[in-house]
């Protein structure tokens, strides 16, 4: 099974990116993702979000793994939910649960469209839930 750091070298090279492509679009620098994709660094929530922005892909695929069919199955993390996420040491999974939550919710309210997401108060939302992540 590829590693974190595997998955991320091989979705960029796909891309025909440089390291140098990616560290911009994600806001870190080229040695810390050269280190990253060779394993010998950890990454924190924030920066694993931004990689998965700029990569196009979810951030199941770049922590588990899957074929090309569940990239494009890609899930785009709300910058709202990424921030309150990043500012309240939330880790992947429940940013995940939290954000297919409310997609839930959203899904049964036919007058809500998902930019809606942006406009959730997700601290809110996150007390009301915390109990069951």
């Amino acid at each position: 099974m590829a590693s974190l750091g595997e998955r991320i070298k091989a979705r960029r090279q796909t891309l025909g990116w440089k390291q140098d492509n990616l560290a911009q679009r994600a806001g870190i620098s080229t040695g810390f993702l050269s280190d990253l994709e060779n394993g010998k660094r950890s990454v924190r929530a924030e920066n694993l979000l931004d990689i998965a922005r700029a990569l196009g892909v979810s951030l199941d695929h770049l922590m588990e793994g899957g074929n090309e069919k569940e990239q494009e199955r890609e899930i785009e993390i709300p910058a709202s939910l990424a921030r309150f996420a990043d500012q309240e040491g939330i880790t992947f999974r429940q940013t995940l649960m939290l954000l297919k939550m409310q997609q839930q919710i959203l899904a049964h309210r036919s007058t809500t469209q998902q930019q809606g997401l942006e406009q959730v108060d997700w601290k809110k939302f996150y007390e009301s839930v915390k109990e069951f992540l």
